[in-house]
Formats: C-alpha cells, structure tokens, sequence
C-alpha cells in the first residue's frame, strides 16, 4: 500500500521529497509553531520520506504525511496525512466508567496561514478520505481537534462527519473527534 500521487479538481497530494525542506520548516513553523530551526525539519523530513518506503514494504497502510500543492504553478499549501489515532468512544459516548482507548485511521490537515479560507483543506483532505474508503477499503476514518479550532471542526462538518465533544480537556489535540463510516459499509 503506497500512495505516490492523489488529485483534486485544484490539488495534487503527494510524498514529500528530500528537496521539500524549506516547505516542511517553514509549514511547522506556520502552522504548528515549531521555531526549531532546520535540523528538526530535516529529521521529520527524513524519517517521513523512510516512511513511505519502509510501510510499504510491510504491507502496512501508508501511515504519512503528503505534500498539498496548486495543481496550477506547483505552489505548496499544506500537508494532509493518515494517522493513528486513540479513540475514547466510552467518554465520548458519555461512559465515564468506559476510559478504554480504540486504534483508529485518522485524517490530518493543515494549510499555510495564506492559503486558508480557500477550501483547500477540505479538498485535499476529501482526496484522502476517498482513497481511504474506496481503494484501501477503511471501515471508518476519524479526525480529532481543539474545541476552539473552528476551521478545522467546519473541514470535519463539510466532509460529512459526524462530530462528538470529549468531556476530558486533555490531551487538547482530541477534544473534539468527528468519525465517517464508510459508505460502503453494511
């Protein structure tokens, strides 16, 4: 299982490369706040470039981040990728007593602050969404955020999912977790 390129009607997703440095340093910077310098860049970089190779080669589902880029003049966006992620369902479903953690696929986007308000997340990461139900057969695929994230809870509503607040405030990155069953599932 490997994805090497994915298109929309204005995107194309795709591995990142070695040359992909300053995009990847520049990206961690913007979007997560990572003033860390290059090293730390370069190091993601490399093991997400192994990634690639190293998952396919175990028959494993192609767990990475991906380069989003303007079919149009190649300008880099952002990065969509697939995660795994711990789910609460018990808390979410309101179980206090249920504290028991599911492995889930996640979906992940982010979009350079310039690029924003342009749908492009929800493109790129509907590309994915796509590929993950309908060419590696997911039953279901989640995604998770900040309560005050607003853009990325409307990303979760315009894909179709279904979105449920996790009374726990911590970790942060999962106070809210929107699910999509496949349509393809029974």
């Amino acid at each position: 299982m490997k994805i090497e390129s994915l298109e929309s009607a204005r995107l194309r997703i795709r591995q990142f490369a070695e040359d992909d440095l300053e995009h990847c340093w520049r990206f961690r910077r913007d979007v997560f706040g990572l003033d860390e310098g290059l090293a730390p860049a370069q190091r993601w970089l490399r093991w997400t470039v192994d990634s690639y190779r190293e998952l396919a080669n175990l028959g494993q589902p192609p767990y990475a981040d991906y380069a989003i880029v303007l079919k149009d003049g190649g300008d880099f966006v952002g990065s969509v990728g697939i995660v795994p992620t711990l789910v609460p369902w018990g808390a979410l479903k309101g179980d206090a007593q249920d504290s028991l953690l599911s492995p889930e696929i996640g979906l992940f986007w982010g979009i350079l602050p310039e690029f924003r308000l342009r749908g492009y997340a929800t493109e790129a990461a509907r590309a994915l969404l796509d590929y993950l139900f309908y060419e590696l057969k997911a039953r279901q695929v989640v995604a998770t955020t900040e309560r005050d994230n607003v853009a990325s809870r409307r990303t979760m509503e315009k894909l179709g999912m279904t979105l449920l607040e996790n009374p726990n405030a911590e970790p942060s990155w999962r106070q809210v977790v929107g699910f999509m069953a496949n349509p393809q599932a029974n």
